[in-house]
């Protein structure tokens, strides 16, 4: 499962806001404190300067319960202030001889005020009203005390304001600061990370060629070109890799080449001792044995019993004789002489033969021709020979009759193994590994040559793919003893292999088989 992570600007943005907000609690509660200590201090201050203003306006004699005129019209107007919340006086026995607006009555504190005759200040345990206190003096003599009590409500709310518009102004800038945090980062960080994440997954698909933009600052513009150093080493590496790889194939190629060719020389050298040991000790005794069997043939004419043996006895010789020429044709290097030969022509010759002579009785053929076919540089009785012998395995694969078609084009291409192998047909070339070797490898391949491709199809029984392994093998052969000699392949891979060309079969039980050869063409200009 994969662990989730957040992004990088998600982090930043993250420790940003929190330091913003840290920093904001930490200014307002100072701000706060600071506001709401000048308020009150001016509020005191403001409370005393009324108390000594109305304390001025007082005349001698106020204890004998006359109360000035002066200051009962500024008590009056004092009343009608926002603020104000009562107003006490006492003479100096401690008795009450004015109050507006007051409901608390004599409290300790004025009582504290006649004694020591100093000014004193105080909070209401709501914290809403401030009572400043101070004493009346005739002379040197306190004669009395006053008590002004005003309300502070209004300074509250204004600090209540004062919070929400800074509460304001901080969102505002809050957002305002992430906003053009949130860009610089992304043109400054982020953008240039991301660009390095996009280069480093397709240097993992294998492009290295990528290369990141070199800006920003300095320790991302190293970070970019050490990333550049590293895909130019990681491109120079692989070249490296890819043509030792390519100089080994092509040195493997080469050597299971000369490998297969000396493998085949060799075999062809033993195979030609043995035909030629062979035609010398059984050719002479094999041809007397046929004259003779001759000659008790035309005397025994009348016999139809030993007729029926002597026609035996030369079916098995002549199945000698074809099985001894057979392994000289195989083995006897060609010395034909190359001619142009149209492929289509001679195609069209061979089936009209095999029709004459009733091969294709029961079978169905077709010939499809291709346009613009270059003419083949190879020797036309050999080149039959190699037909026949395909339109007479695909006869032998058909005995309750099927269809045979024949196809001839142009190629200048030939197949690849991974384009071909793909249905549940299994195709096998001429020699080991033809399709990976020869077939694909340019070096098998002469440039610039043009390719006739003759295709023979049968709907046959097929071949069983443990066979396919040994098909052009000689004297390999899956039909009945009698039936063949298992030479008529291998020597029609051998007069391919010999004209510069490459045979492959591609077969499947009960679908049928399918034989390609490929013939190089004649070059332009030659006879």
């Amino acid at each position: 499962m994969k662990t989730f992570r957040f992004s990088l600007t998600f982090t930043i943005l993250a420790s940003v806001s929190l330091l913003l907000i840290l920093t904001w609690l930490l200014l307002s509660l100072i701000s706060f404190r600071t506001a709401e200590h000048d308020l009150l201090t001016q509020k005191s201050e403001s409370g005393r300067l009324l108390l000594s203003s109305y304390i001025h306006l007082l005349t001698p004699g106020f204890t004998a319960g006359r109360t000035p005129t002066g200051a009962d019209r500024f008590a009056e107007r004092l009343a009608r202030e926002k603020g104000f919340r009562g107003l006490v006086v006492v003479d100096r026995s401690g008795r009450e001889v004015y109050h507006l607006a007051e409901s608390r009555g004599i409290d300790s504190r004025l009582s504290d005020v006649l004694r020591t005759g100093m000014e004193y200040a105080a909070f209401s345990e709501s914290g809403l009203v401030i009572s400043r206190y101070a004493p009346i003096l005739e002379g040197t003599e306190v004669s009395g005390a006053v008590r002004l009590s005003l309300s502070l409500v209004p300074e509250y709310g204004r600090l209540a304001r004062s919070r929400q518009m800074f509460m304001v102004y901080f969102v505002l800038d809050f957002l305002l600061l992430l906003g053009i945090g949130a860009s610089v980062l992304s043109r400054l960080i982020v953008s240039p990370i991301r660009r390095l994440l996009a280069a480093t997954g397709r240097i993992e698909q294998g492009d290295l060629d990528c290369r990141v933009p070199v800006h920003g600052t300095r320790e991302l513009a190293e970070l970019a070109e050490s990333f550049n150093r590293m895909a130019g080493t990681l491109r120079q590496k692989r070249d490296e890799t890819e043509g030792s790889i390519k100089a080994l194939q092509r040195i493997n190629v080469e050597l299971a080449s000369a490998r297969e060719e000396a493998i085949r020389s060799e075999k062809m050298a033993s195979v030609g001792l043995l035909a030629a040991g062979t035609a010398h000790e059984i050719g002479t005794p094999l041809a007397a044995i046929l004259g003779y069997a001759g000659i008790l043939k035309d005397e025994l004419a009348a016999d139809t019993e030993k007729a029926d043996y002597l026609r035996r006895i030369e079916e098995e010789a002549s199945r000698i004789d074809r099985i001894i020429r057979g392994l000289l044709d195989y083995a006897r290097p060609s010395s034909a002489e190359r001619e142009c030969v149209d492929a289509a022509q001679l195609l069209r010759h061979c089936m009209e033969i095999m029709e004459e002579q009733g091969v294709f009785k029961n079978i169905v053929t077709s010939l499809v021709i291709g346009e613009e076919l270059p003419c083949l540089a190879s020797d036309r009785h050999e080149l039959q020979q190699v037909f026949i012998n395909l339109f007479i395995n695909a006869r032998d694969a058909m005995p309750g009759g099927g269809n045979l078609a024949v196809r001839v084009s142009a190629d200048t291409a030939a197949p690849s193994a991974d384009a071909r192998m793909v249905s549940a047909k299994t195709i096998r070339g001429r020699r080991r590994d033809d399709f990976r070797g020869a077939f694909s490898a340019p070096v098998n391949l002469r440039e610039n040559m043009h390719y006739v491709k003759i295709e023979v199809s049968d709907s046959g029984t097929g071949i069983a793919p443990e066979n396919l392994e040994r098909i052009f093998d000689p004297f390999f052969t899956t039909k009945e003893p009698g039936k063949g000699t298992g030479l008529g392949l291998a020597v029609t891979a051998r007069i391919v292999d010999s004209m510069g060309g490459r045979i492959t079969v591609e077969s499947a039980l009960s679908v049928g088989t399918k034989f390609a050869v490929w013939l190089p063409a004649a070059k332009k200009g030659s006879d």
